[in-house]
């Protein structure tokens, strides 16, 4: 479109608009209205929708002096703003609509952070005349992965690209605009044409057409919807340029994508198209055309998801969810387990207050951030019992009633009576062992006391009292469940019947010895008395004979009594030899 055209349109509709474009009082109340940056909605239950206009985009300086030249009031109001009800090119009908589905707010100045936009569900953004800064483009991103819903719409004249860039999004150039020769369009214009290209979509629902009013295409998306295109007569007319109007050999043909909604960009949702104007005022005031039904419906599906404001919610209920969870596992003592969940509640914890700070999001952070703390306690207490039951098994009861001390004060902290309990005993039993085990290694002791006292040539006596001593220390060693200690006390019970063994034969050969030195010792009494009667002697009487028989025996018994008296043989042995000499 040239100058002279745009010119043209623009005072056809201020005329036919009349009177209505003079109310002042509209828009002094408007203003009244406005005075603060933006008007806060009520509502808490209804879709809240922001509409940013810091840098709205207005009439050309230019064209507003020859509007003025040809008779608008100098208070015109020339910004493509949606308070501005009155002016053509407003979007004041486009914001009825959107009021009669939401709670609208406008912000007309300042910079858009993160903080502003996480109290709405949808944000609209408009013919802007300067592109938003990284930081903001950032808060617009992040905005929408935390469930907001993104309308950008574009024109010809705005920088569209610095937004859409960080949705994957691309339009044409800026001076470019869809050109449609064929098509039914508005006044003539090949840059006003209809198009019924349109998907099926819940925001195109009941929409059957749509007046293109200076569209830019897109050229490039990786994801999303595309719902409306041109048709394949239409071209990318350089309207800016002279020649504006017709097909020139370079300008690209149609069809184009012109209307691209793309779900899933975290948790929210965004509409991309390059058509701003199309909701002018006096667009949307024409016959036949959907346009404002377009808009209402997009509104409605981009709220779908709700804003960070409502996610946050959605958010905590999955973290107390998580922390419930990890809650019973603690209770059942699955310590690890529960760490896990609660890591898990305290990041989702910590993405709800991300996407919109709340003092459930800090409570539940606390509370599970105590349970981890009571979890790493169970944790440790679960391994120092472990390495106390390793050293219980190994027999080393004194460290391991250490350890379980050390377990029993832990369990105690988080109150966990079952293992309290099990640690005491397990300290009861280890302090039964070690007095079992003393008790044994007293025992083996004293045998090997009696076993060094316990050597005699024919008293085994020694050696009966070290083998019972040693019998009662294997009993204990069996009790005590070792069997080393037990073949030891076996081996020493084994010493001690060998040395009792060989007593008992040294006894009897000296035994036989005494006997047998006797049994000489009165035959040769008897050679000698037979060898005497052979002999002429005196005549023997009884009574000498007698005597000399005492004699003997005398010789005899004292020469027992003195082996007896050196201990050279015991008091059995001593008392049979003797009962042997007193027969004789």
């Amino acid at each position: 479109m040239n100058e002279a055209q745009e010119i043209e349109e623009l005072q056809i509709h201020e005329v036919a608009r009349g009177d209505k474009m003079r109310k002042i009082v509209v828009i002094v109340l408007m203003a009244v209205l406005m005075g603060s940056t933006v008007s806060i909605a009520e509502s808490k239950d209804s879709t809240k929708v922001l509409v940013d206009e810091s840098r709205a985009a207005s009439v050309n300086t230019w064209l507003q002096f020859l509007l003025t030249y040809v008779g608008l009031p100098e208070e015109t109001d020339w910004k493509y703003s949606f308070d501005n009800y009155d002016q053509t090119w407003g979007f004041g009908s486009a914001a009825k609509r959107v009021q009669e589905i939401a709670d609208m707010d406008i912000r007309k100045k300042g910079t858009l952070g993160y903080p502003i936009l996480r109290k709405y569900d949808v944000l609209i953004i408009s013919s802007f005349e300067e592109s938003y800064s990284s930081d903001e483009v950032a808060a617009i991103r992040q905005f929408v992965e935390n469930g907001g819903g993104l309308l950008l719409l574009g024109d010809s004249e705005s920088p569209n690209n610095s937004i859409a860039r960080a949705f994957d999004v691309l339009f044409y150039s800026e001076n470019v605009a869809v050109a449609d020769s064929k098509a039914k369009k508005l006044q003539n214009s090949v840059h006003q044409p209809y198009t019924d290209d349109i998907k099926n979509h819940p925001i195109t629902e009941g929409v059957e057409q749509v007046v293109l009013n200076f569209v830019v295409p897109l050229t490039n998306y990786k994801s999303g919807n595309v719902l409306i295109r041109s048709s394949e007569d239409s071209w990318a007319d350089r309207h800016l340029t002279e020649g504006s109007g017709r097909k020139d050999g370079d300008e690209e043909g149609g069809p184009f994508d012109l209307f691209l909604a793309v779900d899933n960009i975290g948790k929210g949702r965004a509409v991309l198209f390059g058509g701003s104007w199309s909701f002018f005022n006096w667009v949307v005031e024409e016959p036949e055309q959907q346009n404002l039904d377009l808009l209402e419906n997009a509104v409605k599906w981009l709220s779908e998801p709700g804003g960070p404001y409502k996610q946050y919610k959605a958010l905590n209920e999955q973290a107390q969810g998580v922390l419930l969870e990890a809650v019973s596992l603690y209770r059942n003592h699955m310590f690890s387990q529960a760490k896990e969940k609660l890591e898990e509640a305290i990041s989702i914890f910590e993405k709800s207050r991300e996407v919109y700070p709340s003092g459930e999001a800090n409570q539940g952070i606390e509370e599970a951030e105590n349970f981890t703390l009571k979890c790493d306690t169970g944790m440790e207490a679960d391994d120092i019992f472990e390495k106390a039951k390793g050293l219980y098994d190994q027999r080393d009861y004194e460290n391991a009633i250490e350890e379980f001390e050390k377990a029993r004060q832990l369990y105690e902290e988080i109150e966990y009576t079952e293992k309290v309990q099990e640690c005491e005993i397990k300290v009861q039993e280890s302090n039964n062992w070690i007095t079992l085990r003393e008790k044994a290694q007293s025992l083996y002791q004293q045998g090997e006391d009696a076993l060094i006292i316990a050597p005699s040539t024919f008293d085994p006596t020694g050696y009966d009292t070290a083998k019972s001593i040693f019998e009662q220390a294997k009993s204990t060693w069996l009790e005590y469940d070792d069997p080393s200690q037990v073949q030891i006390c076996e081996e020493k019970i084994s010493l001690c019947n060998s040395e009792i063994a060989n007593i008992k034969k040294n006894r009897m050969i000296v035994i036989l010895g005494v006997v047998a030195v006797i049994a000489v010792v009165v035959l040769i009494v008897i050679v000698v008395i037979r060898i005497r009667k052979k002999k002429p002697q005196e005549k023997i009487t009884p009574e000498s004979e007698e005597a000399s028989l005492t004699e003997e025996k005398v010789n005899a018994l004292e020469a027992l009594n003195s082996r007896y008296v050196k201990g050279e043989i015991t008091k059995e042995e001593y008392e049979t030899l003797r009962s042997v000499l007193e027969k004789k």
